[in-house]
């Protein structure tokens, strides 16, 4: 008697049946469909628009709830127009503004705490005062500040980004041996 190695696919299942039994047979058309990621994944993604059209037509007011179908109408006349692409460059590039003011701050800030003692304990002092501190709660006081606008924006992401990264930058500096 020999050792046999008997591969079994993914799509497979052994047989326990009494007689000649099967080593392997082919799982049925909708297991192998129920063990695929994306078609679960898309199924409920089908449902949940199902449920945002049925609810939106339930509704029956588009100012307060529009129907999925309006809003995918309205986006690709908007993508076509050009005015979508054009109002999303702009977010992305204030975000990138406000992220790159806020590295470049939390890299001084890192550069002169780890060069001296008393930048070290500026940053841990300045760092437990405001990184506890939710960046939307310093919106209103951005709002009065810088108005309304790209400022007050890059201010909130600014706050957002500086402690965070001058903190752990520091750390990792810290971790390093002399």
């Amino acid at each position: 008697m020999s050792d046999a190695t008997i591969l079994i696919h993914p799509e497979s299942v052994m047989d326990a049946g009494m007689g000649q039994p099967e080593v392997v047979r082919r799982l049925p058309l909708g297991e192998r469909l129920w063990n695929s990621g994306a078609l679960r994944k898309t199924l409920f993604l089908v449902v949940l628009a199902l449920i945002w059209e049925g609810y939106a037509r339930f509704l029956d007011n588009p100012l307060l709830f529009p129907t999925l179908s309006e809003t995918l109408e309205s986006a690709g006349e908007h993508l076509r127009s050009g005015v979508l692409p054009a109002r999303a460059w702009t977010s992305v590039r204030v975000l990138l503004i406000g992220y790159s003011a806020g590295i470049l701050l939390a890299a001084a800030l890192t550069i002169v705490a780890i060069g001296t003692r008393i930048g070290t304990d500026i940053l841990e002092t300045m760092t437990a005062m405001f990184n506890p501190l939710p960046a939307i709660a310093l919106l209103p006081l951005a709002l009065i500040w810088f108005g309304l606008g790209t400022g007050s924006i890059v201010f909130v992401l600014v706050h957002s980004v500086l402690w965070a990264v001058a903190l752990n930058t520091h750390a990792g500096f810290l971790g390093v041996s002399q």
